[in-house]
């Protein structure tokens, strides 16, 4: 009885972490939605669009006008100063919502469809001391110096770039790009296996 018990009660969590985000977006949705379909609603009775088309003339108004938000948005987004403002407003709802960010980049990759570009960065090992850590070589030049990333685990976008030497940089020509994004997401799990 105890374990019927426990089962139940993790599943009832599960499913509620699992609706409380559908819930909310569906909020926010019915929230965004109503205040279109009323100005809509207002538009349509003005060119009585609604007498021709009914309840539902007023719905396609609504969402031409949230079609025209979202154009004109984009377009305005093209000068700076408002784009200066919507980065502020995204930096503060990184820091005030977690997950905001990798949720952001998750939507973008799915909304713009990014097109990857092949990367040029090869994977090595940077000598810190007496360690080494695992680095992505970016580029270098024939005066012996090199410009690397350190990724921070487990998000291989974010980390430190440093100018170091040559010398201290471990090449590791066997080793494929997606091996060394897998083993950094996985907090270097198999990087001793790389040669």
């Amino acid at each position: 009885m105890k374990n019927f018990l426990l089962r139940v009660q993790k599943n009832c969590i599960s499913g509620i972490i699992l609706l409380l985000p559908l819930v909310v977006f569906f909020m926010i949705l019915e929230k965004v939605w109503g205040f279109f379909r009323k100005y809509g609603d207002k538009f349509a009775h003005l060119l009585h669009i609604d007498k021709v088309l009914g309840t539902i003339g007023s719905d396609i108004i609504g969402g031409i006008f949230l079609i025209l938000l979202i154009y004109f948005s984009g377009y305005l987004m093209q000068f700076s100063f408002l784009k200066k403002i919507a980065d502020w407003i995204d930096d503060k709802l990184m820091f005030f919502l977690p997950g905001y960010e990798k949720n952001k980049k998750l939507a973008e990759e799915k909304l713009i469809k990014k097109v990857k570009k092949p990367s040029t960065n090869s994977p090595v090992l940077l000598k810190f001391d007496t360690y080494w850590q695992p680095a992505y070589l970016i580029e270098e030049n024939t005066e012996g110096n090199a410009v690397v990333f350190v990724p921070t685990a487990p998000a291989k976008d974010q980390g430190q770039i440093y100018i170091v030497s040559t010398a201290d940089i471990k090449r590791l020509p066997d080793t494929t790009l997606g091996n060394f994004d897998a083993s950094v997401k996985t907090l270097g799990k198999g990087i001793l296996s790389f040669k």
